[in-house]
């Protein structure tokens, strides 16, 4: 492009002197135009501009018939152009032992180590192997009920809860014991008493206060159907009547061979008639002596 500069007669060569076409300004020196040089006074920057092009080999070129740069960025298509070193990166940094931080809130997980005891607390559907740590007492436990225990116990279950009970010696076997009822009763009168014993028993022996006749009954029924039979009846056999004696005061009768008697609905008791033959008026008791034979 050729340019038109002005007449330089006369003027001066200190470079004061100056022309500009285009945006750009160019100085006399007393022999030539030259370009001013570098900054804002020698050219227009809104003229200049940058564009990029398409990746490739990487360069930098400049037009100087449009003041445009163009840049050309590499091409970096072969190589990860981002980092993720978040969960699933599989950055080391991103693991712990190779497993990702979610792993070790997975309880599916745990083979070995100890769990705290704030971890614990609840029910849980699960089979213990080893050491248990301390209960303090048996009694911790919810239905263990045990009074005043003594050396020789053991613990059986009574139907609600696991209580101390006493054997004899080392075989496994109960010793006998005794049940105890106590009634006023006119005299030649008949009371209906129930007396706590075992579901099941063997009876060694009949001990009254007083002269009495005792009949024992596997149940109500059969005590009542046996009301009229007279002192002198032997009862029936199958009519419910387990024993009966009749005493002359206080004494302690024998049940020779030991009879063994039982409630028929399998309840822990057992029902009595007693007769008053004492004469008058009296509180009449009546001991049961026993070895329990059901539990």
């Amino acid at each position: 492009m050729a340019i038109n500069f002005p007449s330089t007669a006369g003027q001066p060569t200190d470079g004061s002197y100056t022309y500009t076409v285009a945006g750009l300004t160019y100085v006399w020196n007393g022999s030539s135009w030259a370009a001013a040089g570098a900054g804002q006074s020698a050219t227009d920057l809104t003229l200049l501009s940058v564009s990029t092009a398409a990746a490739g080999t990487p360069s930098l070129s400049y037009n100087s018939n449009n003041g445009v740069f163009t840049y050309t960025p590499p091409d970096l298509s072969g190589y990860i152009t981002f980092a993720n070193d978040g969960p699933g990166s599989g950055l080391d940094a991103d693991l712990l032992d190779g497993q990702q931080g979610a792993y070790y809130r997975n309880a599916g997980n745990l083979n070995a180590g100890t769990l705290s005891t704030d971890r614990l607390s609840g029910v849980y559907n699960i089979d213990v192997t080893g050491s248990a740590g301390s209960l303090g007492a048996l009694t911790n436990i919810s239905d263990v009920s045990i009074a005043v225990p003594s050396n020789g116990q053991v613990l059986q279950y009574n139907g609600a809860n696991w209580v101390n009970a006493t054997l004899a010696g080392t075989t496994g076997l109960q010793s006998r014991t005794t049940a105890l009822v106590t009634q006023s009763i006119a005299n030649g009168s008949a009371a209906n008493l129930s007396i706590t014993t075992p579901k099941t028993y063997v009876l060694y022996s009949i001990q009254t206060s007083h002269a009495a006749w005792v009949t024992l009954y596997s149940d109500t029924a059969s005590r009542t159907s046996d009301a009229s039979r007279t002192e002198l009846t032997d009862p029936l056999p199958g009519s419910g009547v387990l024993t009966e004696v009749i005493t002359s005061g206080a004494v302690t009768q024998l049940i020779t061979p030991g009879t063994i008697c039982f409630n028929s609905t399998a309840a822990g008791i057992t029902y009595a008639k007693v007769v008053n033959k004492s004469g008058s008026t009296a509180n009449i008791s009546v001991t049961l002596t026993y070895l329990q034979l059901e539990a």
